[in-house]
């Protein structure tokens, strides 16, 4: 069997690249193009990248690839995360002495700063989703919640140009689709063919339509 190698593969539209490890220039490419979201023949270049053949079958640590002079937005931030992350820093008047590189998993960080900054804000959406979990069910306790999604903490209704903030998921007695729960609105959106089911559940009268 032929050894696995290091390939950078680069798409054109904004250059992104991805480190593929293939057995050769042409799996590599096919490879990286499918993870880049490209055509094969759109790939602006596969280069071979024998620095990084130790790491096969993948991935190569994001510390390497900064060493290596490739960069990263910060998970928190979104600061520019690389090598010259403290000189950029520095030249734009900004104190440089708390940046570092930090990585966690598969994500990268500008400092400890933004490291506990995203385990606080992550800790607040969670007990977030739990509050609208539970005042969800003691509201509506025959519905069957399917799933939850909260943008920030706490919980609010729907931001300035109406842009849900906080959503729930759920299934009502009869229901044969979810339906959509918004935090701060009075209504929920229901898909059509469960409209009878809705009103029933409701104990609502249905609307008719009258004919011309």
């Amino acid at each position: 069997m032929k050894p696995l190698l290091a390939y950078e593969v680069r798409e054109p539209g904004e250059g992104h690249c991805v480190i593929r490890f293939a057995s050769s220039s042409a799996a590599a490419r096919r490879e990286g193009a499918n993870e880049l979201d490209c055509g094969f023949n759109e790939v602006e270049h596969c280069h071979r990248k024998p620095q990084f053949d130790q790491y096969a079958p993948g991935p190569v640590p994001h510390a390497v690839l900064i060493d290596h002079g490739w960069w990263f937005e910060c998970h928190h931030c979104s600061r520019r995360v690389s090598e010259d992350m403290q000189q950029e820093a520095e030249d734009e008047g900004e104190e440089r002495e708390y940046l570092e590189v930090v990585t966690d998993a598969n994500v990268v960080y500008c400092s400890q700063n933004c490291v506990m900054g995203e385990f606080v804000e992550r800790r607040a959406r969670k007990a977030a989703e739990v509050a609208l979990i539970e005042f969800f069910s003691a509201t509506h306790p025959d519905c069957t919640i399917e799933s939850v999604w909260v943008s920030r903490a706490p919980l609010q209704g729907p931001g300035r140009l109406g842009h849900a903030q906080a959503l729930l998921y759920f299934k009502f007695p009869g229901a044969q689709h979810r339906a959509t729960f918004t935090f701060g609105e009075d209504r929920m959106r229901v898909t059509v063919v469960d409209l009878p089911a809705y009103y029933t559940w409701r104990g609502i009268q249905m609307p008719t339509t009258e004919a011309a």
